[in-house]
This record gives C-alpha cells, structure tokens and sequence, in this order.
C-alpha cells in the first residue's frame, strides 16, 4: 500500500487538537474498538471515560473495495477508509445540557475533518483543499483521490444518553488509492 493508515488518523488527531476551541489538546486520542451503553453498565469503568470528559476519541473503522474500483490488471486498488469520531461531554445538571456540548464539538469536527486531505510531502494535495494538521505522509507515491468526507447516511448519531455522560459519533471516510 502506498499510505500507513497510522498516520491519517496522526493527522486527524493532530488537528483536532489544534482546534482549542472545540477540542481539548490532552483529551484527543486514538481508541481501538466502539464506544457503546453497555461499556457504562459498570460503574468503575465509567468513572474511567468521565475522568476524560469532554474527548474525541478516533477509531479507524477499516477500508473497502469494490471490484470496480482496481484496475484490469488488479495492480491498483482504491481504498475507502472509514474513521469513526466518538466525542463525549459531561454535564452535572442535565443530560441536555451534555448534548448541547457535543452539538458544538459536531460541529467544530466537521469544520476540521470535512474537505480536508491528509498533509502529503509531495505537493500532490488534491487542489482548493486545505491538508491536515501535524507530519507529513511519508510515502511519496500517495494518490489521495478524494477528501475526508462524511461518510453519507447516518453521519452522526447518539451512542450515549446517561446522567453525566452524552456521546456522539461521526463517520468520515476517504478515497486513497492503494
């Protein structure tokens, strides 16, 4: 493959963080696996994720190929690789209060994600397209053929609605050929 899927998301991560506004620095991290309303069911491992409130947690979801998407020879495949956001807000009054939260920080990882291309060292950025934040690529032969984008369908949902803790994720996907 022509690109490291490690530093996609390193590039995601890296500008989430540089989103103060949205995002706290310390609290934006890759996250093997899925975040859902059983993982809350203990209240040990929940003190765990409300000690990192609010977050953005990035989950690399993995790739697909349609037999369309290669060449005759089968040298060349297009990969569309799909990343999952989970972000997480608190709130001590009211769950409503932690939506809104996340409503914002929805809003703010589109602004960053959406349209964007990860920061190649060849000048190859697909053009009228801002790069990501943070290191460079280091493959030289990357072929990015279309942004970040999210991912259509059900982009955003709720994952969590408990008393102190509301979740969301997103989905965003982006077409590289392999």
């Amino acid at each position: 493959m022509r690109y490291k899927v490690a530093e996609i998301e390193d590039q995601i991560i890296a500008t989430l963080k540089a989103d103060t506004a949205n995002f706290n620095a310390s609290l934006v991290d890759t996250f093997a696996g899925q975040v859902n309303a059983q993982m809350f069911a203990n209240p040990e491992y929940m003190q765990g994720f409300v000690k990192l409130l609010p977050f953005a947690l990035v989950s690399y979801q993995g790739r697909t190929a349609q037999k369309s998407d290669r060449d005759s020879s089968g040298k060349i495949y297009i990969h569309t690789l799909a990343f999952r956001i989970f972000i997480g807000a608190q709130s001590a009054r009211k769950a409503q209060e932690a939506a809104r939260n996340c409503y914002d920080m929805l809003a703010g990882l589109y602004d960053d994600l959406h349209g964007k291309v990860p920061l190649t060292a060849a000048t190859q950025q697909l053009p009228a397209y801002t790069p990501l934040s943070g290191i460079a690529l280091t493959s030289s032969e990357v072929t990015i053929l279309a942004p970040l984008f999210e991912s259509g369908g059900q982009d955003e949902s709720l994952v969590v609605n408990l008393p102190g803790i509301v979740v969301y994720r997103a989905d965003f996907s982006i077409r590289m050929v392999a």
